[in-house]
């Protein structure tokens, strides 16, 4: 079944709508939202100026929920978290000892049903399970007050050590609980079962000794916000767990627990009835979505990145506005609420808030007529979507410029401003392709092969491990093996691919000349190339990249592996695109040895492509062209911006707005890093630049007064 990921901004727009009328006058932000589990209600928490809250509820077609229009007050000015259940919405406030009030969705007077559950100390965490009953983490001796249907489990804190639970889930007779448990400076990760009703304890020894521990290791994920999910059915119990921002995640079943291997940094995860679905980010490239089915979950000693069905692009990654506290998906894997945040000071505290012009509601729906398998296909994109290829930018697949390059030259090297489509170009080319950014911490072992922690018997031990681009060459190479070293099935897995290229590449060094023909074409991307060390990532595959080293070249290379001690070669029908930001001065530049072996593309600003576009008067292709004159006559070309800033302007709900925000946030932050401390300068010479004063501080404008300084800013040139 293919997945189609589908933008519903007419819900945002009218929440947003909505809001801005009941607020505008006051000044306030949105601080949270939370899709609720049946995925018809999204729950809207907003923080006015004066630090008072409200809380809605909106259906996810746009509306608010009868009874919840004019908002319920949040007596509270700590921190406030919503926990929907599936017709009810539990409301945990940290302030004093902390409360918890849970309102029937539905009731045309919410505040007139609620019931409220007190504490005589504040509970480290509180959940609200899929059965609604409200699980609470606090010491032993705190004491609750609750009406008498309203079920509390509380569960205590250790005597010894220190506990963190990152998943509740329940059933009718069973509570399950995914943890990390701390005791003498050791860490363990487990899943446990608790009978329902719970059984009586006297004191926290007597209650963690007394659950039903499912599955356990001492292998945790380290650093960043942990993400953890628990799924029942049918009497079956598997979790997951993972760091934001780490490439790896922990699958937990009462067989065991393996490790995935992630196709980027860790966003968001969450168990839906289609599979796991899970959102990753690139450093400096794309966030995508997509599922692992539960076949594999389930069969799958290994769980690497070829094993995710679909390739949705939500947007750029950009780690620090991206939280996996904004983000959720409706339990029939149909409906996903993903935001942005940004950060506010108040009364001397700082909190995060919602960006709302990024923030989108999205359907993942199946076109009639497909088969089964779990595909994304890329049709939802904030940078890559429709709206780019109407401005122009609409090569059909396989037919982009980088073909006939990469015929020839196997790797290419996308340069050029930001903005000027070199992401969009890459994905226009490179069908299904594996992602990765360079850095300075990026390495050989995380490209190639190196040593990574396992458990085994209890202990840790390390093993030798594949990393991306090694992973990628085997299944390219396999995919051109004779019939006679490919195994027959469909169920493949990666072992007995490498198993197979192993057996054709030792005959093939023999002298063995078996015939390789390329089946398909795969893709390597690489973001960032020139800010990782070059020749420490790749070793001696610079030799192997070219062209007449590869497998049934004249003079094909084979080589041998330093940790593995395993052959490797590089197909035919394995192809690299690189991107590199011309702008970026602070690296150095390329050695020469990699330069020989790349053909180079330069991608420059090109506003031909914004050609009678027009905002309120003002045409977008001349704006354009008079920053990048600016840019180029003091700065150079390669500091100049591309059109791509500017391509989804028009078809914005309001262009006037949207254009605002764009030259504030985006163009404007780059001139006050490209003009520091020469200001003056860049006043008197462009008159009609007034957007930053005499000292380099942004002049904050009415959106009247900002339109009528660009039209001189344009009428300047």
């Amino acid at each position: 079944m293919v997945v189609m990921l589908r933008p519903l901004k007419t819900p945002m727009y009218l929440i947003n709508r909505f809001l801005d009328t009941e607020y505008g006058d006051f000044g306030f932000v949105v601080e949270d939202m939370k899709l609720f589990p049946n995925g018809k209600y999204i729950a809207v928490l907003v923080r006015l100026d004066d630090d008072s809250r409200f809380i809605h509820v909106f259906g996810t077609e746009g509306q608010p929920v009868g009874g919840w229009e004019k908002g319920i007050p949040v007596p509270c000015t700590g921190e406030v978290v919503m926990l929907p259940g599936e017709e009810r919405l539990a409301v945990f406030t940290k302030c004093g000892a902390g409360e918890v009030r849970i309102y029937p969705v539905q009731l045309t007077d919410p505040e007139s049903g609620v019931l409220s559950v007190t504490f005589t100390k504040l509970p480290l965490y509180a959940s609200f399970t899929p059965h609604e009953r409200l699980v609470v983490f606090c010491d032993y001796k705190v004491e609750y007050f609750a009406p008498g249907d309203v079920e509390v489990i509380k569960i205590p804190t250790p005597q010894d050590g220190f506990a963190y639970i990152h998943s509740v889930k329940d059933t009718d007779d069973s509570l399950y609980m995914l943890y990390t448990f701390r005791t003498n400076q050791r860490a363990r990760l487990e899943l446990a079962r608790i009978s329902l009703p719970m059984f009586p304890y006297y004191s926290p020894l007597e209650f963690w000794d007394g659950i039903e521990v499912i599955s356990r290791s001492s292998i945790v994920p380290k650093g960043g916000r942990q993400v953890g999910d628990i799924w029942l059915k049918d009497g079956s119990v598997m979790a997951v767990l993972g760091s934001k921002g780490d490439k790896e995640i922990q699958i937990v079943t009462p067989s065991g627990i393996k490790t995935a291997l992630l196709p980027g940094e860790l966003v968001f995860l969450s168990f839906t009835s289609r599979g796991l679905f899970v959102i990753t980010g690139v450093y400096g490239g794309n966030l995508r979505a997509g599922f692992i089915s539960f076949d594999i979950l389930n069969s799958s000693k290994e769980i690497g990145a070829e094993d995710f069905r679909g390739d949705a692009v939500l947007g750029r990654y950009v780690p620090g506005i991206v939280d996996p506290k904004f983000a959720g998906i409706s339990k029939d894997g149909e409906t996903l609420y993903f935001g942005r945040s940004g950060g506010k000071s108040s009364g001397g505290a700082f909190y995060y808030f919602l960006r709302r012009e990024v923030d989108y509601l999205y359907r993942l729906e199946a076109p009639k007529g497909q088969s089964n398998d779990l595909k994304l296909e890329n049709t939802a994109s904030e940078a890559h979507g429709e709206r780019h290829q109407k401005a122009g930018l609409d090569e059909n697949p396989g037919e982009t410029i980088l073909v006939p390059l990469l015929r020839r030259f196997k790797q290419v090297i996308i340069y050029g401003p930001p903005g000027t489509g070199k992401t969009h170009l890459t994905l226009k080319t490179a069908k299904n392709a594996e992602f990765v950014t360079f850095h300075q911490s990026y390495s050989y072992e995380d490209f190639v092969e190196g040593f990574r922690p396992i458990e085994k018997e209890g202990r840790v031990t390390y093993t030798v491990s594949d990393g991306v681009f090694k992973r990628l060459a085997v299944r390219a190479i396999y995919d051109s093996l004779p019939d006679e070293f490919r195994k027959r099935g469909e169920n493949v897995g990666y072992k007995d691919m490498k198993t197979a290229v192993q057996e054709f590449l030792k005959n093939r060094r023999a002298g063995e000349g078996a015939p390789i023909v390329p089946r398909r074409d795969f893709y390597m991307v690489i973001d960032e190339i020139n800010r990782g060390n070059i020749s420490r990532i790749l070793g001696e595959l610079i030799t192997l990249l070219d062209p007449d080293k590869r497998l049934g070249a004249p003079t094909e290379a084979i080589v041998t592996l330093p940790y593995s001690g395993e052959l490797f070669a590089l197909p035919p029908n394995l192809y690299i695109i690189a991107t590199m930001n011309s702008a970026d001065r602070s690296i150095a530049l390329l050695d020469i040895a990699l330069r020989r072996r790349f053909a180079f593309v330069e991608l420059s600003p090109d506003p031909e492509k914004l050609r009678d576009v027009n905002v309120d008067g003002i045409n977008l292709e001349h704006l354009l062209t008079r920053i990048n004159s600016i840019i180029e006559q003091e700065k150079g070309k390669d500091y100049t911006i591309g059109h791509g800033y500017f391509l989804d302007i028009p078809s914005a709900d309001d262009p006037r707005q949207a254009l605002y925000m764009v030259f504030y946030h985006k163009v404007l932050p780059l001139f006050q890093e490209y003009f520091y401390g020469n200001w003056e300068h860049l006043r008197s010479l462009y008159p009609g630049f007034e957007f930053i004063d005499e000292r380099g501080r942004i002049i904050w404008m009415s959106l009247d007064e900002f339109m009528d300084a660009l039209r001189r800013l344009v009428g300047s040139e």
